[in-house]
């Protein structure tokens, strides 16, 4: 009991009643081996693997990648030009109106 793996609560979906054309802010986000631009490339196994770690709300946080993060890590990333920022959604069209 000791060592039994707990489940987290995953992330509570906001406005599911809404139906706005807007598109929710994601939550969290997946570093995939290309996002990172900086950082150190660290060898783990036989893999080599790239960290950076940034400050959020006096706190560092060491993102390696293949980690998901959360809105204020991924914006400090963004800020400190580690991560190029995600593309904007296109605004939906009223076909015409």
């Amino acid at each position: 009991m000791l060592f039994r793996k707990h489940k987290r609560p995953g992330p509570v979906a906001q406005g599911r009643g809404e139906t706005s054309g807007a598109r929710p802010v994601p939550e969290s986000y997946y570093i995939g081996p290309d996002d990172l631009i900086k950082g150190n490339i660290v060898p783990r196994g036989r893999k080599k693997v790239r960290q950076f770690a940034v400050l959020v709300n006096t706190r560092v946080r060491v993102v390696t990648t293949g980690d998901v993060v959360e809105r204020a890590v991924y914006e400090a990333l963004v800020a400190a030009g580690a991560v190029a920022p995600a593309p904007e959604p296109a605004p939906p069209e009223n076909g015409g109106e």
